[in-house]
């Protein structure tokens, strides 16, 4: 959240736009010193750091207005000009600095279309170099075939890990305390000044302060322990060609085994599955795609245009 503090009201500044006087007071002088002429509250400006004067007491009504005869600022409870003394009826607010009429922005519109036009001619050529594709046709020379399953073991593991995550059957914990994250805690505050014109001859000094934070390191308990625990020591792989794939049998334990140590038993099993293309291209698909094509049929499929590769998943 931000904090807002007030450091105090101040003049406003304004030049006369007759007789060139320099640095009248915007609240205290309505009217120029030297010649008399009313102040123009639309050329207000801000003084310089350090020769600002401090307005003590001064209580905001609200903006000044433009007097609709002779256009003389009047504060913001007068009820007629004491310029020329018409009615304040519907009169308009004077704009402060910081809603003044800005100059219309140039336009960049060119330079904002060439930036456009070169991305879009670098992906153009990104796509049309490595990703632009042909449609070909190829002829399904093969079948290929991959099983294997794993070999599991039951041993004393070590293990480690944080402590509300060790298992409620580790062993011989070794515990040491090491940085887990870091949390936000408060160290002090961040704040700017600003200048805001109240449009009405003067402006307020503010302190804009926001809290800022540091990094705080947060503990905790990271242990090595050791756990009972199945893990793969070994896989049997069998692979081959055509619609007829098998799985390892030779030197395989039983699917089922107790835990106790050095027990084995059979683990998971993984199968891939490839179509081989005019004898040298290959694509690994599902089992069911892999059945769906016969040896020597014909087979549209979308090729790189530069590189040739196949795209697998296009068929």
């Amino acid at each position: 959240m931000e904090r807002t503090e007030s450091k105090g009201f101040f003049e406003m500044l304004w030049d006369c736009d007759h007789c060139g006087s320099k640095g009248l007071l915007a609240k205290s002088q309505r009217h120029c010193p030297e010649c008399g002429a009313k102040q123009n509250p639309d050329k207000r400006y801000y003084p310089k750091e350090g020769e600002e004067q401090a307005i003590a007491g001064h209580a905001y009504e609200g903006s000044d207005r433009h007097c609709p005869s002779c256009e003389a600022p009047m504060g913001a409870k007068a009820k007629s000009c004491t310029n020329c003394g018409s009615p304040l009826d519907g009169a308009k607010q004077v704009k402060s600095v910081a809603s003044a009429t800005l100059p219309p922005p140039k336009r960049r519109w060119p330079k904002i279309l060439i930036i456009v036009g070169a991305i879009a001619l670098f992906i153009f050529l990104i796509w049309f170099v490595f990703f632009r594709t042909k449609v070909a046709t190829m002829k399904v020379t093969g079948h290929e075939w991959t099983r294997s399953i794993g070999i599991d073991e039951f041993a004393d593991l070590p293990s480690e890990g944080w402590r509300d995550a060790m298992p409620s059957d580790a062993r011989l914990p070794q515990c040491e305390r090491k940085e887990r994250s870091t949390k936000q805690v408060p160290d002090g505050e961040t704040c700017k000044e600003e200048k805001v014109d109240k449009a009405d001859g003067t402006f307020e000094k503010v302190n804009k302060c926001r809290p800022k934070y540091r990094d705080e390191p947060v503990y905790d308990d990271y242990c090595r322990y050791r756990v009972s625990r199945w893990h793969q020591v070994d896989e049997r792989k069998l692979s081959g060609n055509g619609l007829a794939p098998q799985w390892p049998t030779q030197d395989l334990p039983s699917v089922q085994a107790n835990d106790f140590f050095g027990a084995k038993r059979q683990g998971k099993r993984t199968e891939t599955y490839t179509l081989v293309f005019d004898g040298k291209r290959r694509c690994e698909v599902p089992e069911a795609k892999w059945r769906g094509f016969t040896d020597g049929q014909a087979v549209k499929v979308e090729v790189r245009a530069r590189s040739g590769e196949l795209v697998c998943d296009s068929f």
